[in-house]
């Protein structure tokens, strides 16, 4: 297997110190740590929005950008913004570089490679062992993350209908003159490895981080727990227990990924439990704010207070989305804009889809919908900005309609979700320019999501065999429950219909965890039958025409068309030349 190997020194020749050899590196403790903590800040501090642009969501103002010519045709591979296959192998090859200096002597007078404390007491040496215990649990967690993160990119099914994954390397550092042709294991097997290497995190980890102690108390987080780890066990299950991955549907798979889930969410401090909420108690802030800023620096674990489970380094003084994604008028770039289709997505009120509500108002179609629509998107007449000093006008004569000169969005629509709209200004000379951020990588709102689909496919919408003292229905519940969104459909329409759930449950993952790097996944581990038909589909915007009387009227514009060749991710040309990989079908 070429693992990344364009320059082969980039990462397989140890380069941990110019001054210091390999040896005198790691028999330092804060350098020994280097490989673990190189893997913890490749994280992705922001999430990609722009991946959206790739789905029904969301189009691209920028049409030379990789994402508008990738999502109509012009993917491959050697032109993929998701291609992670190099970084994701060269944080494989440093965690297995760390395991394999982790060598543990009980007979030794200090069993650990390293003293991570000063030992002067008999509590400083068992805080030791339990220092070098915990390091164990986090490496194992990171290194399944990284072979999740290039499974859930280049898993798929070949020509010859093999559902296939990525090449293992087990726990081999990998150096220049190895054999680097590893085949692609199969999916399953891919699973199996993760799975037990999360397992094996979950064994070392504590699953939160409280209190004062040096070793696992609250100062730990932000670190890999056992909560994370249970998190993206339950994730990697779901996605193999998926129609793309699990052609039979093995109902074993589905149930697999319900326990995984429902297991994680009974083993937090308080349970099974409502999402935070923190309800709107000033004009600075929105619904919802509390999961995105103010939990990131939360060292507290408690009943319920704590939603945000792993998280990468958090920004401080930061304004990117907020730049790429205001209108001009605002001194933004208005880079990714929400679709028609994404707005449509959203139900009414109480929850029926607007095609069935008996409220919803298509001369006004901003009203009686889900909280969740004006939180997300900013329409015609939202307000904007710190004290909502700005009022979008995106109908025809207004300053925010589509306007190739001014750089406005192509869909008279603009991102709301993930920025700071009532706290952030980009006026120059404004007192309120900027915000802390991160990139959450598994929260309690992914976590209900994917247990509710899990469990709707194994147990049926309000099934819980193995105790769990809740549901698919009642897990759906407390999302809602966090936005105040209407429940009449969910109970009075779908009731105990599986098929009505699972169409519900997807429409939710589209809505909730919109442009957080997940629904380019989500349409693509449905697909049944290795077809892009489904991904292929129409993208519109709208043209607001205000007319006379001071009311509108709305057009639906096609912008573009979805054009995949395949489902399933492209492997890099590189790999397939230097390492005889078996390309996924669709790119041969």
């Amino acid at each position: 297997m070429m693992i990344c190997l364009y320059s082969c020194s980039d990462f397989l020749e140890p380069q941990t110190d110019n001054t210091m050899s390999e040896d005198a590196v790691f028999a330092n403790a804060a350098y020994f740590c280097g490989p673990l903590m190189d893997a913890y800040d490749a994280l992705t501090d922001s999430y990609d929005i722009a991946m959206d642009n790739m789905t029904d969501n969301s189009v691209s103002r920028n049409l030379s950008g990789d994402y508008y010519l990738c999502a109509t045709g012009a993917l491959s591979p050697d032109r993929n913004p998701l291609n992670n296959w190099v970084d994701g192998y060269r944080q494989i090859r440093r965690l297995n570089q760390f395991l394999s200096k982790m060598e543990f002597n009980p007979e030794a007078a200090i069993p650990t490679p390293v003293r991570f404390y000063k030992i002067a007491t008999r509590q400083d040496s068992i805080d030791n062992v339990r220092e070098y215990w915990r390091l164990y649990g986090e490496t194992f967690f990171l290194r399944a993350y990284y072979y999740s993160e290039l499974l859930r990119n280049f898993g798929g099914t070949t020509a010859n209908n093999e559902i296939l994954g990525i090449p293992l390397v087990g726990d081999r550092v990998l150096e220049v003159t190895d054999d680097l042709k590893i085949p692609r294991a199969s999916y399953a097997d891919c699973v199996k490895a993760i799975i037990n290497d999360c397992d094996t995190a979950i064994k070392y980890l504590p699953v939160e981080y409280k209190g004062t102690d040096r070793v696992i108390g609250a100062s730990m987080n932000g670190r890999a727990s056992g909560i994370s780890a249970r998190a993206l066990k339950a994730r990697v299950l779901l996605y193999a227990a998926s129609p793309a991955f699990n052609p039979v549907n093995d109902v074993k798979l589905w149930e697999d990924a319900a326990i995984a889930a429902g297991e994680a969410i009974r083993s937090v401090e308080g349970g099974f439990q409502n999402l935070v909420n923190a309800p709107v108690s000033s004009a600075t802030e929105d619904i919802g704010n509390a999961y995105y800023f103010s939990q990131l620096q939360n060292k507290d674990w408690n009943s319920n207070g704590r939603d945000l489970f792993f998280r990468a380094a958090v920004l401080t003084g930061n304004k990117l989305y907020e730049n790429e994604n205001y209108p001009p008028s605002m001194y933004g770039a208005a880079l990714n804009n929400p679709s028609q289709n994404f707005v449509d997505a959203f139900p009414d009120k109480n929850g029926y889809p607007i095609t069935e509500s008996s409220v919803y108002d298509e001369n006004k179609p901003y009203d009686n919908r889900d909280p969740r629509l004006a939180l997300y998107v900013a329409f015609n007449g939202s307000k904007m900005g710190p004290g909502n000093y700005y009022t979008i006008e995106s109908h025809t004569s207004g300053t925010d309609a589509y306007s190739p000169l001014r750089n406005t969005s192509r869909t008279s629509y603009y991102l709301r979700k993930l920025l700071r709209p009532k706290t952030v200004s980009l006026i120059p000379g404004a007192t309120a320019a900027a915000t802390q951020r991160t990139r959450i990588i598994l929260g309690k709102p992914e976590l209900y999501l994917n247990f509710a689909e899990a469990a709707n496919e194994a147990w049926g919408v309000t099934g819980d065999p193995h105790q769990f003292g809740f549901t698919a229905k009642a897990v759906l519940e407390k999302l809602h429950l966090k936005y105040g969104a209407g429940n009449q459909y969910l109970n009075n329409v779908i009731g105990n219909d599986q098929n009505k759930f699972r169409d519900y449950i997807r429409n939710e993952r589209r809505l909730d965890l919109s442009f957080e790097e997940h629904r380019y996944y989500d349409l693509r581990r449905w697909i049944p039958d290795g077809k892009p038909d489904a991904l292929n589909v129409e993208i519109y915007g709208t043209k607001i025409t205000k007319n006379n009387d001071g009311t509108f009227s709305y057009e639906r514009i096609l912008l573009e068309k979805r054009d995949f060749k395949s489902p399933w991710q492209p492997i890099p040309y590189m790999e397939l030349y230097n390492a005889s990989l078996v390309q996924n079908a669709g790119w041969e």
